[in-house]
């Protein structure tokens, strides 16, 4: 039975990485599920925590999908401070989201949750001060393949802190090409030119959380402060740098105790596996079944306040990134309405007219759909409200 555990951990560390929601269906050997919890208590701001159950590799799918529904559509979450005050979830099921922006900071909380499966609860914990972000900034490889974020950071407690990092990434990209055109289908078919300021599908925004689960610690240094900390690399060919790419670092403290899950789950999810795979208990978070502790939960739930910090990085400045090889691609250069269907039809979309040497027009340009809209990317027309260009 021992060997399930390696899968464990690489599917929570898949799960428990990104602050987003996703859905995520973790399959394990062996029978039965394990419930999954992902996020963190924040004091003075708003606490999103999510949960998931795991699948079995023996009992069939059907069974389970009804099963693993029945308990999340049961859950019920609520946080519960040491005066006995509790903080009801702004939504139902498997995700919640908590209003805590006035809770008191010198309190211990702890999540609870109720489903048809049993009563689960974090330990209780108290919030560590998040520390001082003294400074984001980024360096870039003697090759020029490679861009580090750092981060700079300092308490005033003394040495032997513990800290973890989060990190939303927003950026800004651009499709291959302008279009100064566009198809609309109601009530005919026909392509029209875009209001440019309003309709633009060149200049697209996306925001993610990094994957990577990011600690230090300062034990064993003479005061609690860390300078030019790596948190994580860009590749020059990441279409992120492209334009402006700008990360958001949200820093926690956190126990001794949450260090040393997160830097199992931190291995683990690098080398899965092998001869010096974790302990069953080393997998445990804090989080446990009231009624049954030695029922296998997954997650650790924290107890804390953050610091955040965003920089702006623009290829101008860097001329970082270098765009990666691709296959040319095919133009249509049409005339009729008749050829403009027929290539809508082929998922090309209307970019530029196209005119002779001697001003004759040749005919409008048709592009993969891909190249033309940049929300085929995953990104959006909005631009965030904190963006500065």
């Amino acid at each position: 039975m021992r060997k399930i555990y390696p899968i464990l951990l690489c599917l929570l560390a898949a799960f428990a990485t990104t602050a987003c929601v996703y859905d995520y269906n973790p399959r394990i050997e062996g029978e039965g599920g394990y419930l999954i919890v992902e996020g963190n208590i924040i004091l003075g701001d708003y606490s999103d925590i999510s949960t998931n159950w795991s699948w079995s590799l023996v009992d069939t799918t059907d069974e389970q999908s009804e099963e693993r529904a029945r308990i999340l559509a049961t859950n019920r979450m609520h946080i519960e401070d040491s005066n006995g005050k509790r903080y009801e979830s702004l939504q139902a099921g498997r995700n919640a989201r908590f209003d805590l922006r006035e809770a008191d900071p010198s309190l211990e909380y702890r999540l609870v949750i109720e489903n048809s499966r049993g009563t689960y609860a974090s330990q209780w914990e108290s919030a560590l001060s998040a520390g001082e972000i003294d400074s984001l900034s980024f360096s870039i490889s003697d090759d020029a393949q490679t861009m580090s974020i750092r981060v700079s950071t300092h308490s005033s407690d003394a040495p032997g802190s513990y800290y973890r990092w989060s990190v939303n990434e927003t950026w800004e990209y651009h499709a291959e090409t302008y279009a100064h055109y566009k198809v609309v289908t109601q009530p005919a078919f026909d392509v029209v030119q875009y209001d440019y300021d309003e309709e633009n599908t060149y200049r697209c925004w996306r925001t993610m959380s990094r994957p990577e689960i990011m600690t230090a610690t300062t034990e064993g240094l003479t005061e609690d402060r860390l300078v030019n900390h790596q948190l994580y690399t860009l590749d020059y060919h990441d279409e992120r740098v492209s334009v402006v790419y700008s990360p958001e670092v949200v820093q926690m403290r956190i126990p001794q105790e949450a260090y040393r899950y997160w830097q199992v789950m931190q291995r683990n999810s690098e080398n899965v596996g092998g001869l010096f795979s974790p302990e069953p208990s080393e997998l445990r978070g804090n989080v446990a079944n009231v009624d049954d502790p030695q029922e296998m939960v997954l997650g650790y739930v924290g107890v804390m306040r953050v610091s955040r910090k965003r920089i702006y990085i623009d290829y101008v400045s860097t001329m970082f990134y270098k765009k990666p090889y691709q296959s040319p691609i095919v133009l249509d250069t049409l005339q009729t309405k008749a050829q403009y269907l027929e290539a809508y039809q082929f998922g090309k979309l209307p970019s530029i007219d196209i005119f002779r040497e001697d001003g004759g027009w040749l005919g409008m340009e048709w592009w993969p759909a891909r190249c033309v809209d940049c929300r085929y990317k995953g990104g959006t027309l909005t631009r965030p409200e904190f963006w500065p260009w």
